[in-house]
């Protein structure tokens, strides 16, 4: 039977064109190489090259081989692949979102209901999540939505509103709330990475100038410092992070400043839905 390293081997002498030029992609010599096609000549019972004094091409035979260890080789990624997912579905639960807001909740319940294990999270796209949740690289997704699907479990969890967090000395700090057309004009503070909340700020802000950090701590302390607005939810007020005494948090109460987010798992982790979401 061959191993799949000759298998490797053979497929890289049919993308190369050449023994030399298949050794030196794989980092061995050619002596061992042509060794090595020795070897699966043998245990195929076919000779796969032609050969001449200073050459060695495929044959017919060798062509076919080719094909089939491609098949092989591709079929043992699948099965590595696979074989991953599992290894990290018993030791890690993986998490998706479209908003970093749902995960402020989420990951500490679920470290705390199952300290044993590794729990990671990830922004994405919603398509790109429920796309994940079938194939099994989550456990559990995130969604701004409601989602209908067959296997799919889908529960409300918790609702995120967009606030304005102001200086009190602003000239907007007296109103008990805005409208996304009063920013228009400001320069504010914006953190990156906002998943769903990006489209809002791009298609609903545009006369709005924002400064963006990547880093969630130097952001933080501009905000303490400075007297540039940002945004705050409650989600954020809540869990991560707070409101200096120096400034006031006021509500946006445009409707698409506040989203209702959805948990969503396949019914074989009902329980494990079932026991994130029994207190939303």
């Amino acid at each position: 039977m061959p191993e799949l390293r000759q298998l490797e081997y053979l497929v890289a002498i049919a993308e190369e064109g050449t023994f030399s030029a298949a050794a030196e992609k794989l980092h061995i010599t050619q002596p061992a190489l042509t060794r090595m096609m020795q070897r699966l000549e043998e245990e195929l019972n076919f000779e796969l090259f032609e050969r001449t004094k200073n050459r060695a091409e495929l044959n017919e035979a060798g062509k076919l081989a080719v094909e089939c260890a491609k098949t092989v080789l591709e079929s043992a990624a699948q099965m590595s692949e696979r074989m991953e997912h599992y290894r990290r579905s018993q030791t890690t639960l993986a998490i998706g979102c479209c908003a970093p807001g749902p995960t402020f909740t989420l990951i500490p319940r679920l470290t705390a209901l199952h300290p044993e294990m590794t729990i990671s999270s990830v922004l994405h796209p919603e398509d790109v999540l429920q796309e994940g949740l079938l194939n099994g690289s989550f456990q559990i997704i995130a969604l701004s939505h409601p989602w209908q699907e067959k296997d799919v479990l889908c529960r409300s969890y918790v609702r995120e509103n967009l606030m304005v967090s102001l200086p009190r000395t602003h000239p907007l700090a007296e109103r008990k709330e805005l409208q996304i057309s009063d920013l228009a004009g400001l320069t504010m503070l914006l953190s990156s990475g906002l998943g769903i909340w990006q489209e809002l700020h791009e298609k609903k802000m545009k006369d709005v100038h924002f400064i963006v950090q990547n880093d969630r701590k130097v952001l933080l302390e501009l905000i303490s410092a400075s007297d540039l607005p940002s945004f705050v939810t409650n989600l954020s007020r809540q869990y991560i992070s707070y409101v200096p005494e120096n400034r006031i948090a006021i509500p946006l109460t445009n409707p698409e400043a506040t989203v209702q987010f959805y948990l969503c798992a396949g019914k074989k982790h009902k329980k494990l839905l079932d026991s994130v979401t029994e207190e939303f």
